[in-house]
Order: structure tokens, then sequence, then C-alpha cells
């Protein structure tokens, strides 16, 4: 059976009940398709030495922080209370917190460093969520992010989805333009390449962590039957290499220090 692909827009803004109940029912599968989140998590872990208290922002199911012997805690919060049912299975000795990354129900200066992989692209005010991991932050705590960004999934636009909305580094970047709250430490794009062995595994590794596949093109009414896919399947061998079928993402990786 063909996957169903949404036809309305890449990284829209929706509301937090939705993103809450789409993520939730990934929870349970979610560690089935996160091989873009484990790549950029790695990226991650190259660039830290977090110690303390830990706050995991967009936790989702769960990420184990065991080789940092010098963290004493871990505060995971994410949107999806499914998720971190999940996440209490795996991590039991992990604080759990259901809120908005936007809203962070935590003390000022209550968290030694702060960590995000690949969850603040569905943010809609992400200038909101930066300053407000700033206020939890600790004096010198670092907060180590990876995003989703520009130019990504672009394999998908060459087969007639129109993918936009993520943001680029420079605008990532803006929201840590205050020089008196934000020491820039590093920031990058790299692209990370997925490759899969047909289409519907592609697809499927989207829609398998509770994100969604779209496309605005107001010309094409999606996919109306089997000659469509099929249609679909031929032009996505077009780009298959000797690893598969790849996916681009272009991925935001910032590294900061608050200052004060």
């Amino acid at each position: 059976m063909e996957p169903e692909v949404v036809k309305e827009g890449v990284a829209q803004s929706v509301n937090d009940q939705t993103v809450a109940q789409r993520f939730s029912a990934a929870a349970k599968h979610y560690h089935d398709f996160d091989r873009i989140q484990k790549m950029s998590s790695r990226l991650l872990f190259e660039k830290m030495s977090p110690h303390g208290t830990l706050l995991d922002i967009g936790a989702g199911p769960g990420t184990n922080f065991g080789q940092f012997t010098s963290v004493k805690k871990v505060i995971a919060l994410d949107i999806a209370q499914g998720m971190l049912d999940q996440l209490s299975q795996d991590f039991p000795e992990y604080q759990t917190l259901c809120a908005n990354a936007q809203s962070i129900p935590l003390p000022n200066d209550s968290v030694n460093s702060a960590y995000s992989n690949l969850a603040l692209q569905w943010c809609s005010d992400l200038g909101a969520s930066i300053n407000e991991t700033a206020r939890v932050l600790k004096h010198n705590g670092e907060y180590h992010l990876a995003v989703v960004a520009k130019d990504s999934l672009l394999e998908l636009s060459d087969l007639g989805f129109r993918v936009n909305g993520f943001r680029s580094i420079d605008e990532i970047l803006s929201h840590f333009d205050n020089k008196q709250q934000w020491q820039i430490i590093s920031a990058e794009t790299k692209a990370v390449t997925v490759y899969f062995p047909q289409l519907k595994s592609l697809l499927y590794s989207i829609k398998g962590v509770g994100a969604s596949i779209h496309a605005n093109d107001q010309s094409s009414q999606g996919i109306r039957g089997r000659g469509d896919w099929v249609k679909l399947l031929s032009e996505a061998e077009k780009s298959r290499t000797p690893n598969g079928l790849p996916l681009t993402y272009q991925i935001a990786l910032i590294s900061a220090k608050r200052i004060v």
C-alpha cells in the first residue's frame, strides 16, 4: 500500500496541539526511523562537554547522554506527552517536562547545559525559545543545537514537491545577536545525506518520526491512484545511487555560550 502524501506546504506553522498529537502518535516507532536524528546527534556530541544539569529541548523519546560522565541530571522537555511516556520507559532516571520550548517551566539560572537535536525547526517563535533557553541557563552555560535548515530535502522538490519553510542559518543565528547575552562558539551548515532502498522507505523516514511530507503545488492534486504512484517511482529511480535513493538535509549546527 502506497504511503499517504500530504499536499500542504513543508514546514508551515501549526498549532501546538496538532504538533503534540502528531509526534505523540509516532513515539513508539520513532527509533525505527530516526537515522538522520542519530547522525546529527553524533555531530553535536563532538562539540559538547556538558556537566551538571543538562536540559534536552525537544527530547522526543530520549537520547543517551551516558558518555558524558560529568552530567548528573537530565531534564527532558517535549511538547508531546507520548514522546515523554516512551522516554520514561528507556530513561527512567530523566526528569520530564511536557511543555513548549517557548515557555520553559524552570527557574532562572537553573541548568548548566542545553541541547536540542532537530526539534526547533517546528518552533513557531524561535526567538522566544532561544530567549527562554538563555533565561534558564546559568552563567557560561553552553547551548548546542541542530536545526533542519534551508535547502533541505531538495530531492523531494525534484519529485514535484515544493519544499519550503525551513530557516536559513543566518536567520537562526540572528536570534543569538544579543552580544551581551550570547557568545557564538561555532556555527556551520552541514549537508547530511541518508540513503534508502526504495521510495516508500524514504517517505516513511519523515512520517515515521512524526513529521509530514508536504508540497505546495497548486497545479497538482496529489497522488490520485496507482498510475501516479508508478510515475513517481519511475522519477525517483533517476536519482538512485549505488548506496540507494538519497535524501539530503542541510543541518545548522550551532554552539553558543550564555555570557551574562
